[in-house]
């Protein structure tokens, strides 16, 4: 399977990626910013800080399979600083969505 073969569901990516940043990323961000008690009674949870680790152990891999594909534009360090700002709800469907632009070229498919 190439990359192209996700053209026809592009608006599919793109709306997956909006939910996971919205979705996800939206009550995060209001807990971190907001609603304090309930962020740091969460960071001290053992069972958060193993999804947290498996989230970021996720990441690395991710990051690690789009350099090792060739895939430079958009790149690892890009995914990275996607997956930082929102999730992997969010920079996974959002990095497969921009590769599988029809205009963008097949050199590093």
């Amino acid at each position: 399977m190439t990359l192209k073969t996700l053209t026809p569901i592009r608006p599919l990516l793109l709306a997956a990626a909006i939910v996971g940043l919205v979705g996800i990323n939206g009550p995060f961000l209001y807990f971190a910013l907001i609603d304090r008690e309930t962020y740091l009674e969460a960071i001290r949870n053992g069972l958060a800080l193993a999804f947290l680790g498996e989230a970021l152990l996720l990441m690395f891999f991710f990051a690690f399979l789009i350099a090792k594909m060739g895939w430079k534009k958009p790149g690892w360090l890009f995914f990275i600083a996607m997956s930082l700002l929102g999730s992997l709800a969010f920079s996974v469907p959002f990095q497969l969505y921009l590769l599988s632009n029809p205009n963008r070229s097949g050199e590093d498919d």
